[in-house]
């Protein structure tokens, strides 16, 4: 896997997107963000992480993983890699949010040793329904 930035990968990125979610990113919203001087990302075909730099921090975008490669230790591997690039880089803490019916997303932020910090309400919009967002962190552990 490896690190990419720029808006040329947009179309990509939001093909694997619609193969993921009820309510994907567009290609345009990838653009945007992948546009935004503080936005990468890690990946390849089989799966990718967005994340912003947020100068002493990170915030996980989006991952997602194609259906025919899940179960395989990819997305596990994206959050590793990234967790080495904050730990290299002097990041304390890496945030996301992910939804409360992802059950698979919250065992894996949990068993890569992310911690449940709050709940917004609401938060996400799908086909007529909203869902809450769980928060969570992870930080370095010597991190204060």
């Amino acid at each position: 896997m490896s690190q990419f930035k720029g808006s040329s990968y947009a179309s990509a990125l939001a093909t694997l997107h619609t193969l993921c979610f009820v309510d994907p990113w567009s290609e345009d919203n990838f653009r945007n963000i992948l546009n935004l001087p503080t936005t990468f990302g890690i990946g390849d075909e089989k799966g990718f992480i967005l994340y912003s730099d947020l100068g002493d921090d990170l915030e996980i975008l989006t991952i997602a993983v194609h259906p025919d490669y899940r179960r395989k230790g990819i997305a596990t591997n994206l959050i590793k890699e990234l967790q080495n690039f904050a730990q290299k880089n002097q990041k304390g803490k890496i945030f996301l949010e992910v939804n409360v019916k992802n059950t698979p997303a919250v065992q894996l932020y949990l068993k890569n040793g992310f911690i449940q910090s709050g709940i917004r309400k609401n938060y996400y919009h799908e086909k007529g329904q909203t869902f809450d967002a769980l928060c969570f962190y992870w930080q370095q552990k010597n991190s204060a």
